[in-house]
């Protein structure tokens, strides 16, 4: 049953967000678009250049070569366009915690045996046509490396304080001030060895002191902290100011340089020169050929690396933007409350130089160096003591993130800046997940609706997150997991080959919401663009039931067209009317259903021959099948076998444990009688496959019907049917958590490293077993990673097909 409405898009809505023209320029700053019989033409099976990207996270020296090639040929079959390399910790967890024992201990960060692995990757990368990009430090956040020495890394004040008698002469041993610990993420608690003066200043001790009261005091200062120094009569507060590192270290690093890396200065544009250059320039010497072709881009994730408010010529830049001296408000601040008027002007101020030259001396030096060398920057420019909406127009392509669970909103800043800073594209680090709910239980049916409601947000470019490289050999699986983070998109993805309808489904929205230029958020669910020759608009149903509404889209003389980006199609529609400077048009959306409305500028259709008549049912009957089903289960992780179910059947409740745990793809056969009678000229069938765990494929009489990926899960049939005996096979792929949840009844053949309860545990160490390739002591548990989200009284989830299963016989009527 639909639920009723109308949807009003007034005309007004479509100024809001409307800006000015771009205020810079840089890689797709010029907005583009193909004609829409291009579109039309590539609509089921849109380029390369349209695909989602991921995020490729390489742990710690576990790479090989045969499995980046078997990495990047799942990439390109599953309709990946390429993906961005992360040198991150062998084990991902809220601090570095390696895994012992690693089968390849030689092949560190940049040895020589990285170097080999990284030109291979990307040679592969070339061969297959997909695109590679590189984290901007390694770990995930933000730009620093081993490379980092303390005095170029991010520097922060310190002070030390001492209280004298004025009146008479001082000579007094002025403390060093103690000098920085990071306690940030992924801190190995380092204290700070760098340090340099800034300045001395004293400070009346009374509460109405001003900065015009402080007196600095530096040259009465010698090298070894002695002040000499006759003071005026009153108590003062000694200052002694200078500056350290903040010790802010890049993460999760790789194992071999764990507490040897450094976040460099984000404010110092010789100090970020010199880590763009370390980071890049081996990688030129190496493989300079591949620079913006095949190797592209540049990626920095959101920002992590804590606060920083100092470098080394912040009080000359400081006089020269704000006109005066901040070091006596630095020493005031210490003793006079904040809330005071000209306390708060002082921060405002400090505030703005230090966004002033993160930008300049930090971003667009990084933008600078990487054009240069042929590379793009996407960034994800939040998160830092920076403006968000000045630094989306920074990088070549601005990103957001969305994390799994909810509903893929975020903020409309990155959207709306992207607009006027003229950046056609908008990317999304999607379907980040936590261990709650990403725990190999997810699939794209979960993925979808978080999909939908990052492109109604303003995303126009997925990389997902993550695929993780998979070094060992093909009998470990599910294999490695970026700690317990993460969407598990893998080559051992139990889902990844039927998975491909998903990331076609990606690939087409993204082809046309990269189209021409952003216009409006005209409602909640509906995002508006335009084309020189058409008008786009993606409308979702976020909503939990179906729905029936009445959109009123603010065009004028046109024609509405439908395009589905799940199947691929377009199609007319009958059900519209102009009225007034709308176009009202009736959409029939099934829950988490989106829909393309796109109405064409020439009446005159080039692409007449692929648009599919709009179908209407008339009436329609079900009959539910009988029972009795051959099913041929297919294990990811043992030998194919038969079974004959009298009745469908949630796998998790079957008694045999190779169903009950059962991982893998099971085909459900089944031979249906159709009348003549229920194929005729106006006449329709579809198979209702009712609740199903995860997604399935359908064959009629050898014929592939589709991929159903989503509910609710029916396919029209009637074009493979014939009267008489047809053959039915629902190829139904369940995910991997009742796997794992079997193989915890039975003892663990390694070693538990740090248990989190709810939220799994790790492996400690790879088990020599499995280092020297001998066989599993415990050969009852099939699947080996290295985060367990389960143990043995895990509640098993529902799998397989469960039906009831049901013919609907329609009566239709097409336009």
């Amino acid at each position: 049953m639909y639920y009723k409405k109308t949807i009003l898009i007034l005309t007004a809505f479509v100024a809001v967000f409307m800006y000015s023209v771009p205020v810079c320029a840089g890689y797709d700053s010029v907005q583009t678009s193909q004609p829409l019989p291009t579109l039309a033409r590539q609509f089921e099976n849109p380029p390369m250049e349209y695909r989602p990207c991921v995020w490729w996270h390489w742990l710690g020296s576990n790479i090989r070569k045969e499995g980046i090639t078997k990495d990047l040929e799942a990439m390109k079959e599953a309709g990946i366009g390429g993906a961005a390399i992360f040198n991150i910790a062998s084990s991902v967890q809220s601090s570095h915690v390696p895994i012992d024992n690693n089968p390849w201990p030689h092949q560190t960060f940049r040895s020589e045996a990285y170097w080999d692995v990284f030109g291979h990757t990307l040679a592969e990368a070339r061969r297959l046509g997909l695109t590679i990009g590189l984290h901007g430090t390694p770990g995930y956040s933000t730009t620093g490396g081993p490379w980092i020495t303390e005095e170029q890394s991010m520097q922060t004040i310190v002070v030390s304080k001492t209280k004298v008698e004025g009146a008479r002469a001082i000579e007094q041993q002025l403390e060093r001030p103690e000098l920085p610990v990071y306690f940030g993420y992924g801190t190995t608690f380092r204290r700070a060895t760098y340090y340099k003066d800034v300045a001395v200043m004293a400070v009346p001790d009374k509460a109405d002191a001003t900065v015009k009261d402080v007196i600095d005091v530096s040259q009465y200062m010698d090298a070894s902290g002695l002040l000499k120094w006759t003071a005026p009569a009153g108590v003062w507060n000694i200052c002694r100011i200078g500056h350290a590192p903040t010790m802010a270290n890049p993460h999760p690093l790789p194992d071999d340089i764990i507490g040897k890396a450094l976040e460099v200065d984000k404010m110092s544009r010789k100090h970020n020169l010199a880590h763009w250059r370390q980071l890049l320039d081996p990688i030129k010497e190496r493989f300079g050929e591949y620079f913006g072709n095949t190797f592209d881009y540049i990626w920095i994730d959101s920002y992590e690396s804590g606060d920083q408010n100092w470098t080394e010529s912040f009080r000359e830049d400081f006089a020269r933007l704000k006109g005066y001296d901040p070091i006596p408000g630095i020493a005031l601040k210490l003793f006079v409350p904040s809330g005071r008027e000209d306390m708060k002007r002082f921060a405002a101020d400090y505030k703005e130089v230090v966004n002033r030259l993160f930008i300049d001396n930090g971003w667009k030096v990084a933008l600078e160096f990487l054009h240069n060398n042929d590379l793009k920057m996407f960034w994800e420019p939040y998160g830092g003591p920076f403006n968000q909406y000045e630094c989306t127009g920074i990088p070549d392509i601005p990103v957001d993130e969305f994390w799994t669970g909810g509903n893929g909103r975020f903020s409309s800043i990155i959207p709306r800046a992207a607009k006027q800073f003229g950046k056609r594209i908008v990317g999304a680090e999607a379907f980040t997940g936590s261990p709650s709910l990403s725990k190999y239980t997810e699939d794209p049916a979960f993925l979808k609706p978080t999909a939908d409601g990052g492109y109604v947000s303003g995303a126009n470019k997925y990389w997902l997150h993550h695929w993780v490289h998979q070094p060992f050999d093909d009998k470990y699986q599910p294999g490695m997991g970026m700690g317990w983070w993460g969407t598990h998109f893998s080559r051992y993805q139990t889902w990844i080959e039927p998975g491909k309808a998903f990331f076609t489904y990606l690939s087409r929205c993204q082809m046309l919401l990269q189209q021409g230029e952003f216009v409006a958020f005209v409602s909640k669910n509906v995002l508006h663009r335009r084309t020189p020759d058409a008008e786009i608009f993606f409308v979702i149903n976020a909503s939990d039931y179906p729905l029936a509404q009445t959109v009123a889209f603010p065009v004028k003389d046109r024609v509405p067209e439908l395009w589905d980006a799940a199947k691929g199609t377009i199609r007319k529609t009958p059900h519209w009317k102009a009225q007034g400077d709308s176009i009202y048009v009736n959409l029939k959306i099934e829950t988490n259903e989106s829909v393309f409305v796109i109405f064409p500028k020439d009446k005159k259709c080039a692409y007449a021959k692929l648009k599919q008549q709009y179908v209407e049912t008339i009436n329609e009957t079900s009959v539910e099948i009988e029972d009795g089903w051959k099913v041929r289960f297919y294990p990811k992780l043992s030998t194919p076998f038969d079974m004959e179910f009298t009745e469908l059947t949630d796998f998790s409740k079957h008694p045999d444990k190779a169903v009950k745990y059962f991982a893998g793809t099971a085909d459900y056969e089944k031979t249906i009688r159709i009348n003549a009678a229920d194929i005729a000229k106006n006449k329709r069938i579809v198979i209702d496959l009712g609740e199903l765990h995860d997604i399935a494929e359908l064959t009629v009489n050898g014929h592939n019907a589709g991929v159903l990926w989503y509910p609710p899960y029916k396919a029209d049939v009637t074009p493979w049917l014939k009267a008489g005996d047809n053959t039915i096979i629902v190829h139904v792929t369940t995910n991997w958590a009742n796997r794992l949840i079997g193989d915890e009844q039975y003892p663990a053949d390694f070693e538990i490293g740090i248990d989190r309860g709810n939220e799994g545990k790790a492996m400690k160490a790879f088990p020599d077993w499995f280092v020297e390739n001998q066989p599993r002591p415990v050969k009852e548990r099939k699947a080996f990673t290295i985060w367990y989200y389960f143990d043995k009284n895990s509640p098993l989830y529902p799998a397989g097909l469960i039906g009831p299963v049901k013919l609907v016989k329609q009566n239709v009527k097409t336009w």
